[in-house]
């Protein structure tokens, strides 16, 4: 786990119909908040004593400060965000990670932003620095309720208003710009996974590059390999030790009962906190975060396994 330190709530505000946003400031005594680059998120250790990650939706600019927005879904919610939901009040104490950001702005001439839901949430430090920046760009926001959304009232009376469309969902259209493939766009996606899928594979198709989509999963895609997975063996390089991974447990877990100290947060293949480097054996990569070319020196030890029968780690 990531180290995690106080921070105060300033506010808790509705956001949209059914979320809840926070502003999370400094204790007085304490130094100012670490900066952050657009795309980053925090984890979070809620009132429920489950740490959850959230995207930080202010202003990169603002360093007095960081904002997260959360869904109140009680239907989907294991109790995390809930509890953040209605629980947490002006003045209380909350214990936070520094940011880390695996979906950062790349160097492009244009962007299109692509939002699915509480997927704008990244998204909206993204366009507040492209908009400073004068850079060409726009947002396309599909909400079930746009009259509704987060944001929605934010983004409508901005300043910027004429570079946002709304729609309601897919069945209304794929955004106009990814019809054409463009080599100086770079496209930043974030949303539901069967969304993302959909909008990837639609911008795939008419002839965008891969590696110009830029995503960010709020939870792994499930894997259609788990009831097949096998037992494998990790070396740790550094001191030789071979630690047996069985079927149905991840690299993490065994090396913590076997007592070796790593690091975790999210454990769902989402932050990057437990990737290692990989020196030996073919990794069966289940995260979000590593790029292909990556993969092949480098493995999540959360939820990734194995393809051959032992993996060598820089450990």
């Amino acid at each position: 786990m990531s180290s995690l330190f106080p921070v105060l709530v300033e506010s808790v505000t509705s956001e949209g119909a059914r979320c809840v946003r926070l502003r999370l400031v400094a204790r007085a005594d304490d130094e100012n908040l670490p900066g952050f680059e657009p795309g980053a998120h925090v984890d979070i250790m809620t009132p429920s004593g489950l740490i959850r990650q959230y995207s930080l939706c202010g202003s990169a600019d603002d360093t007095s400060a960081y904002e997260v927005c959360i869904k109140h879904d009680n239907a989907t919610s294991r109790g995390g965000s809930a509890s953040l939901c209605t629980q947490v009040s002006p003045g209380m104490e909350l214990q936070i990670s520094s940011p880390r950001n695996a979906f950062t702005l790349p160097e492009a001439r244009r962007y299109s932003l692509v939002a699915g839901g509480i997927g704008i949430t990244p998204l909206l430090p993204m366009l507040l620095r492209l908009q400073r920046n004068n850079a060409e760009w726009e947002l396309h926001y599909y909400t079930r309720e746009p009259e509704q959304a987060p944001f929605a009232d934010m983004l409508r009376n901005s300043s910027y208003q004429e570079h946002v469309h709304f729609r309601r969902s897919l069945r209304e259209g794929y955004p106009d710009c990814l019809n054409i493939p463009s080599p100086d766009t770079a496209i930043m996606l974030c949303g539901p996974d069967g969304f993302m899928n959909a909008v990837s594979s639609h911008a795939v198709a008419a002839g965008w590059r891969a590696e110009q989509i830029h995503t960010e999963y709020f939870r792994p895609a499930e894997s259609s390999h788990s009831l097949m997975d096998q037992p494998f063996e990790v070396v740790l390089a550094r001191s030789g030790q071979t630690i047996r991974v069985q079927a149905g447990q991840s690299i993490a877990s065994a090396l913590l009962a076997a007592g070796i100290e790593i690091d975790l947060a999210c454990e769902q293949g989402m932050c990057g906190a437990c990737i290692v480097p990989l020196l030996a054996g073919v990794g069966d990569h289940r995260d979000v975060v590593l790029t292909q070319e990556e993969q092949g020196g480098h493995i999540a030890l959360c939820c990734s396994r194995s393809r051959t029968p032992s993996l060598t780690l820089d450990l």
